[in-house]
């Protein structure tokens, strides 16, 4: 079985492009967006080429994305709400990072996940999808997963995951803005705002889950063989932790 679920981390240019989705993506409006206290901290970390410092990075709770959208719809209660669940992930993302040993930049959104990058963004895809269950939905926004599966140069096909999903042709400069090529998994997000309609793409995560592994019981396991399909529950998450910190 394959499904597509969106990467739980972003780039500032994400999150900045659904802040402000017919502008240039500008560090300016970071600044705008943390001044505002709808923006998390972040986690910095530095690029190496060949052992060699090759710049600095920052990555985001994919949530902040969320947060972002709400407060261009003026909605900042909702937005800060984003933005404080996007801390507490964040904060559990350093624990993971810290316990196998790695470094944030294997996490970036459309690399080649390593191993060890899968044992923290599967937890990590739980975790935000039980703080998404707790917080309200953005209003009016509709999210397809799928693959970008082709290209003339002027147009993407954007297959539906699954047997019966439906293809979209959407504009090429979509794909380049959200740093995909084709065959890349994606989420394709719709915005209904009165008479405009905004859609973004943001990458996503193909996982793949042998049959065998469907029943496991995240709790009991030991950490090294810790695999994450399920969402996990407040009890079922805090044993989860307490087993990372632990071991």
């Amino acid at each position: 079985m394959q499904d597509v679920q969106a990467w739980p981390v972003v780039r500032w240019r994400d999150i900045v492009h659904a802040f402000r989705p017919d502008h240039a993506a500008r560090e300016a409006q970071v600044k705008t967006l943390r001044t505002n206290e709808v923006l998390s901290d972040g986690i910095r970390f530095t690029r190496r080429n060949s052992h060699r410092l090759a710049g600095v990075g920052t990555l985001y709770s994919r949530l902040n994305v969320g947060a972002a959208v709400l407060h261009r719809r003026k909605d900042k209660d909702a937005a800060q709400m984003y933005c404080t669940a996007a801390r507490e992930i964040e904060e559990e993302l350093m624990t993971l990072l810290k316990h196998q040993q790695l470094d944030a930049s294997e996490l970036e959104p459309t690399a080649l996940p390593s191993a060890r990058a899968w044992r923290v963004l599967r937890p990590l895809c739980e975790l935000t999808e039980a703080s998404l269950k707790s917080l309200p939905p953005v209003p009016e926004e509709e999210c397809i997963s799928g693959i970008l599966v082709s290209t003339d140069g002027r147009k993407v096909r954007f297959a539906e995951a699954g047997p019966d999903g439906l293809d979209h042709e959407l504009p090429y400069a979509m794909m380049e803005a959200a740093g995909l090529s084709v065959g890349d998994p994606a989420l394709l997000l719709s915005e209904f705002t009165g008479a405009t309609i905004i859609t973004r793409l943001q990458p996503g995560l193909l996982v793949e889950e042998p049959e065998q592994e469907r029943n496991t019981d995240p709790a009991a396991a030991p950490v090294r063989e810790l695999k994450f399909h399920q969402p996990l529950d407040e009890n079922t998450r805090a044993a989860l932790f307490a087993k990372f910190r632990s071991e």
